[in-house]
């Protein structure tokens, strides 16, 4: 699990689970962040009339402040001015090591492995009517989901939800990569404008993947008109679930003892030849895409947490 990740996954949890309009009646700024006030990196979340916005960085407010420019703020007082740029309620990890720990309790907890709800550090900030306790719970179930213990939640729906979070990761990780200057994703990435799919045969509406000129762009579901050159379509839940996270628990089937690699060739599809012309190379396509992915999801599975700049 990587920060950016968690934090893009719980703005499509809120739209998930359809409690945006029980978050707050009004329009609120919730916050998300990790570390102190020297070094603190930060996601918030602008919720009104039901919708949810998601935003990279820490809250500095929808106005731009100038102390300067008297004329602009005459009529605003700096307790005004204050109130319009704090977030209305934040939820804050004083490190990695103390997320590392609620995300292992939340996610044994959501699973059904412990009866003990993992707290939540909040803190009201002003004075909108926002609901707290909805965001805090949101929170645990979107962080306890992420992860192939989620296949153990319990409740078909959860498990949908984890699934639809997992594959939006896998393609934010290519995202991630790619902003890190891995080669390998830089070479993918070049080139004119392709689309590729991440999705389940059960029909969890997954994540759509565009890339052009060195540039990733990741949506919930389908998010261009271009068709997908190429995809992944899991068998069930269980098989997306271990492809991007690794395997958890005993095995109790089939699926269960496959590698990576072997999920990867059940669920690879390749689809674009008449959009994208009838000379593509499908055989260099697959290649490519394969180390991708299996390079996104052992970054998934194997990587700690770690603050990352809000990217």
């Amino acid at each position: 699990m990587i920060y950016p990740i968690i934090a893009a996954n719980l703005k499509n949890y809120i739209d998930l689970s359809g409690k945006a309009e029980e978050l707050t009646p009004e329009k609120s700024v919730f916050q998300l962040s990790i570390g102190g006030k020297k070094e603190k990196t930060g996601w918030h979340y602008i919720v009104q009339d039901g919708s949810c916005q998601f935003k990279r960085g820490l809250y500095t407010g929808e106005i731009f402040i100038d102390w300067n420019d008297e004329f602009k703020y005459k009529e605003k007082s700096k307790k005004q001015i204050k109130q319009e740029t704090t977030p209305d309620y934040e939820v804050t990890f004083k490190s990695g090591d103390e997320f590392e720990s609620f995300a292992a309790s939340a996610a044994a907890f959501v699973c059904g492995k412990s009866s003990k709800k993992p707290k939540v550090h909040g803190t009201k900030l002003s004075g909108t009517r926002c609901v707290p306790a909805v965001f805090d719970q949101l929170l645990i179930e979107c962080v306890g989901l992420q992860s192939a213990e989620a296949i153990d939640a319990g409740d078909d729906e959860l498990i949908g939800f984890a699934v639809r979070m997992a594959l939006y990761a896998l393609a934010e990780e290519f995202n991630l990569l790619l902003k890190d200057g891995d080669e390998t994703l830089k070479a993918f990435a070049a080139g004119s404008r392709r689309s590729y799919f991440f999705d389940t045969a059960e029909g969890n509406k997954g994540t759509w993947l565009t890339v052009q000129s060195g540039v990733c762009k990741v949506t919930a579901n389908q998010g261009s008109r271009l068709p997908a050159l190429c995809g992944l379509s899991f068998a069930d839940n269980a098989s997306a679930l271990r492809f991007v996270y690794g395997s958890s628990g005993p095995v109790s089937s089939v699926n269960d003892s496959l590698s990576r690699d072997d999920l990867f060739d059940l669920a690879y599809s390749f689809r674009g030849a008449s959009t994208y012309g009838s000379d593509v190379d499908q055989a260099s396509v697959r290649a490519t895409f394969r180390e991708c992915c299996l390079k996104a999801a052992g970054k998934m599975a194997n990587g700690k947490l770690k603050v990352a700049s809000g990217k």
